[in-house]
């Protein structure tokens, strides 16, 4: 939102520099984002929050500086000029959905002259983003920006029985909007209809059929005041976002309708291009309150941990147009109609703070009464933590929510629905981590940093019989370089095997017992034959590999991307293992090859479960795998290495040749492996 420093100054006297004054606005929540000058005007930025409408407008913001700094705050005058017969004998206004549109407001002008508008308004507009285009439509835009209510006006001569009926659109209509587009109406959408058909899409956009044209003579301005929800599925439905909708979705200022009429009528008879006709139309069916709000003195002690005097709240409340009754416990404070946002007691507390300065309340350590309980499974995350950090690994924080068509793609578990996403991209929680690591990554090889390793500690969220259930995951993803090139090395890409021993220690400090991992059983994102899934006694504990390539390519990424997802449930429940020690043998281990051929469809892990727990055996190492020429088919040649070893006695021969053949004796009799000739 663009603020214009004198603009502001119309309705409060400033004397700060700009640089003051933004500083003392974004420590009161206004975060002003930039200051730039252009054409010797002092413009500043401003990042409003979703719940502050008031103040997408220059008096609101000019409300938040005479707060801030006790000064009075002037308003925009509406006093305007009357003429002629009564605006209801001339036009009719009807609401026929009061939920949808409780209040729609209406001024009639006569004798309108279209023309351009003059330098400082046209100037002002124009620092402020919006294109000039005509007196009566540069009004409509100025008053937007200066008290935050839209209007719009209508050629009253195209009116169908000069008449507005405010309804929901009837199945088969149409309506082209000033954007020259035609958009199909349905009956979920609230239409501005005259006696025969819609004219406007409320609170988004007008129609080119009634559109203020250089021969227009009469005019009908329209203030209302429109359902949030009903705008904002409006403007989403149809992708058409406006300075109007903008407003509206967030909830306007329905006592603003009538002020922003005749402040437009004010407008117009000091530019001379229109005369307002006798009184208005006001069509408020059932005029809206709001209930007043409780504010106690001790609730503000005990939120801001200080005493902020009587006088203080009073004049800070007063300043944001609130009008506080004292009495012998606190105020009674009138809810208003430009701060929907403040329904409660401490929302009047919040007001006070930021307003007397959070910059005021003296830093204080907490009273605790007993330490603080740790979470479930904190230290074990802290050595996850730790040991990713050790690995290269740098830690990052991902989104928690991803599209409808991702957790559909990645997700085993039904995926959990946003009742009011953020946006239609990301209206799901995450039923996987892999899409938000897969984004990360992307966004880093893209910026032209391909070497990556990521770790991600976050949560899923699925669909559980008794609700929800919301595991936690640790998320590694990496590609590009394993080893950078030096002078004495040369490089080395990523692979699976530098995957896979990175989740094998950060596995091995927890008391999991056997780990076996298995070729088969993976998500189909990840590559047929170069992923894994690693379990244990306590259960399936992580899936990780190479990302299906056609996944990496549709984000045009041409190099292997590798991911690790490790389920932390199991892990926590198991804990870390006991710390221990035994002594170093004395002696050394006997070693013994063995050149085996094997059943293609055999692994490691059955290799070592078939040898099992056999006396002072040390390791079991695969030292090299070969398929090929001189290997028949369905068969692979490997290089077993097996240690036998004692504490204190050397193995003599014959015991060692014993265990050789006794491991020799497993492999045949229980897999059918043999001896290479």
């Amino acid at each position: 939102m663009r603020i214009l420093l004198s603009w502001l100054r119309d309705f409060v006297d400033i004397a700060e520099t700009p640089a003051d004054l933004a500083r003392a606005l974004t420590m009161a929540g206004m975060a002003v984002d930039a200051v730039e000058e252009q054409d010797g005007e002092t413009i500043f930025e401003f990042d409003v929050t979703s719940n502050r409408p008031d103040a997408l407008n220059h008096f609101g913001m000019a409300r938040e500086v005479a707060a801030l700094y006790r000064r009075p705050l002037r308003r925009p005058s509406a006093r305007c000029e009357e003429t002629g017969p009564a605006a209801a004998e001339r036009a009719s206004v009807a609401i026929e959905d009061e939920t949808a549109c409780p209040r729609y407001a209406a001024r009639v002008f006569a004798d309108v002259q279209v023309g351009p508008s003059p330098d400082w308004l046209r100037r002002r507009l124009e620092l402020c983003g919006v294109r000039a285009i005509n007196n009566l439509a540069d009004l409509t835009n100025y008053v937007l920006l200066e008290i935050g209510q839209p209007t719009h006006a209508f050629d009253l001569d195209t009116l169908a029985g000069r008449r507005i009926v405010v309804r929901r659109a009837r199945a088969g209509e149409t309506l082209v909007t000033l954007d020259g587009e035609e958009r199909s109406l349905d009956p979920a959408q609230l239409a501005i209809c005259d006696a025969e058909k819609p004219v406007a899409l409320a609170g988004v956009m007008g129609g080119a059929a009634t559109e203020i044209r250089s021969e227009t003579r009469n005019v009908l301005l329209e203030a209302a005041w429109f359902q949030p929800a009903v705008v904002r599925n409006a403007s989403r439905g149809f992708k058409l976002f406006t300075e109007a909708s903008h407003r509206f979705e967030r909830g306007a200022d329905w006592d603003a309708a009538i002020w922003a009429t005749d402040r437009i009528a004010a407008l117009a008879g000091q530019l001379g291009c229109a005369t307002a006709l006798r009184g208005r139309i006001d069509a408020y069916p059932r005029p809206r309150s709001r209930p007043s709000i409780r504010l106690e003195r001790d609730r503000i002690r005990r939120c801001l941990g200080i005493e902020v005097g009587d006088g203080d709240v009073a004049a800070i409340l007063g300043a944001l147009g609130f009008e506080p009754v004292a009495d012998a416990a606190g105020w009674t404070v009138p809810a208003v109609s430009h701060r929907l946002d403040v329904e409660r007691e401490i929302d009047l507390v919040e007001e006070v703070g930021r307003i007397y300065g959070f910059d005021r309340i003296p830093a204080t350590l907490p009273v605790v009464g007993s330490a603080p309980a740790e979470t479930s499974g904190a230290d074990s995350e802290a050595r996850l933590r730790a040991d990713a950090r050790a690995l290269g690994y740098d830690e990052t924080i991902g989104f928690s929510f991803v599209s409808a068509s991702e957790a559909e793609r990645f997700g085993g578990a039904p995926g959990v629905a946003l009742r009011n996403p953020l946006s239609q991209v990301w209206n799901m929680l995450r039923n996987s981590s892999a899409p938000t690591m897969l984004a990360a990554l992307e966004r880093n090889v893209k910026r032209n940093q391909p070497d990556v390793r990521l770790a991600e500690f976050g949560r899923l969220y699925r669909r559980a019989e008794a609700g929800y259930d919301e595991p936690r995951v640790l998320t590694l993803g990496a590609c590009g370089l394993a080893r950078p090139p030096t002078w004495a090395d040369a490089s080395r890409p990523f692979g699976f095997y530098d995957l896979k021993g990175d989740v094998a220690a950060l596995l091995q400090p927890f008391a999991l017992g056997e780990l076996r991992l298995e070729a088969r059983g993976t998500p189909d994102y990840y590559r047929a034959g170069h992923a894994a899934v690693a379990s244990a006694a306590a259960g399936t504990l992580a899936y990780f590999g190479e990302l299906e390539p056609s996944l990496a390519r549709a984000r045009k990424i041409r190099q292997p991307l590798f991911l690790a997802e490790i389920f932390l449930e199991p892990l926590f429940r198991a804990g870390l293992r006991e710390p221990g020690h035994r002594p170093l043998p004395r002696v050394p281990a006997v070693t013994r090859d063995f050149s085996l051929l094997v059943p293609a469809d055999v692994p490691f892990a059955r290799i070592r479960e078939a040898i099992g727990q056999m006396p002072d055996l040390a390791s079991l190492e695969p030292v090299e795998i070969f398929r090929g020429e001189n290997v028949p088919p369905g068969w692979y040649s490997l290089l077993l290495r097996a240690s036998w070893q004692r504490l204190d006695a050397s193995l003599t021969d014959a015991e060692a040749n014993a265990f050789a053949e006794q491991l020799r004796s497993a492999l045949q009799d229980r897999l059918g492996i043999r001896l290479r000739a």
